[in-house]
């Protein structure tokens, strides 16, 4: 079931540190997350929470479980929704208007990065018997193959997976095999009745849905080898490992690529509101963290370096990072 979280936030005049007037009216914002079932929801939820007490009475904002990390930055630039989730991978190429975008989006801006660590991952039913990507290719293997839908960074990183792999949605079907985009309920269901075989996607440490799906010790967290990594590294990815025991029943370490989720806006946000909401997120990582374990490791003293963001900082973000003397 798909929910939309509806929000209201409440701006208090003279936040303490802001030098420049509030809003004399109330601001109406849509923050773009993911699916309901996503990290990402979750964190756009507790964020929302905390920014009651933040920004004036009758602001409203609007967490809607939106497109993913390739289309977020779309409704970004477009002022479709001021807020967002992204990437520091897909702020780059919607900036720079490259891979998944066909233009620049130079009004991005960044207000908070380095979240947290999302890896790209396959995660696959053990009876497969898979250690790496490339045995589909090279067993020619007829998988049922799941992604999120299209739009979110997890489909669209499949989708450059086995590129680098050295093969493609067209080489699974010719085999016999399947491809399908769908939200996270919609795929926890596919691994329990046995439809699903292989998941490709961006997670991050403890994410509620593929926790579910590995909770019953039926599948493998599948690394990538060193070739593969090394042709996504021009992408922007870069080398990571996820821990073992990050999920249930993933006893080893997974090599693999990672990278940070940022809070992003465009350049139209006035500035009283962008200070506020990046202040407001820095001073409150416990809470964070309560909402969401993947929040754990978000270092608010250096949520502001360009390979944390992938953009450059609205002035409003900047000024709350240099008030506190971490940006010079």
């Amino acid at each position: 079931m798909r929910l939309t979280l509806a929000v209201v936030l409440i701006l208090a005049v003279g936040v303490s540190g802001v030098a420049a007037q509030a809003p004399a009216q109330p601001v109406s914002l849509a923050f773009a997350t993911l699916d309901t079932g996503s990290a990402w929801y979750v964190y756009g939820a507790t964020m929302a929470e905390l920014l009651r007490r933040a920004l004036p009475s009758g602001s409203n904002i609007d967490v809607k479980p939106r497109a993913g990390g390739v289309g977020n930055p779309r409704l970004v630039a477009k002022n479709e929704t001021p807020l967002g989730f992204g990437f520091t991978v897909t702020n780059r190429w919607a900036y720079e208007g490259k891979e998944a975008y066909t233009e620049k989006m130079e009004n991005l801006r960044g207000l908070v990065g380095g979240l947290d660590t999302y890896y790209l991952v396959a995660v696959a039913t053990k009876k497969l018997g898979i250690s790496s990507v490339r045995e589909i290719r090279d067993k020619k293997l007829p998988v049922k193959v799941y992604t999120q839908p299209v739009g979110a960074l997890g489909e669209f990183a499949g989708r450059q997976l086995l590129r680098a792999a050295g093969l493609s949605y067209n080489d699974i079907k010719g085999w016999g095999g399947t491809t399908a985009h769908a939200g996270y309920s919609v795929i926890v269901d596919a691994f329990k009745d046995g439809r699903a075989d292989v998941l490709f996607a961006v997670i991050t440490p403890k994410h509620p849905s593929v926790s579910e799906i590995a909770n019953d010790g039926t599948v493998d967290f599948v690394g990538l080898d060193a070739d593969t990594i090394n042709a996504l590294r021009p992408l922007g990815y870069v080398p990571a490992t996820m821990p073992a025991d990050t999920f249930k029943s993933q006893g080893k370490p997974v090599s693999t690529v990672g990278f940070p989720t940022v809070v992003i806006t465009n350049k139209d946000l006035p500035e009283p509101v962008a200070y506020t909401i990046t202040k407001t997120i820095l001073d409150n990582k416990e809470a964070l963290v309560r909402g969401h374990a993947g929040l754990a490791e978000f270092d608010p003293r250096t949520a502001w370096q360009p390979d944390k963001v992938g953009v450059p900082l609205h002035p409003g973000a900047e000024r709350a990072y240099r008030e506190k003397g971490w940006m010079r």
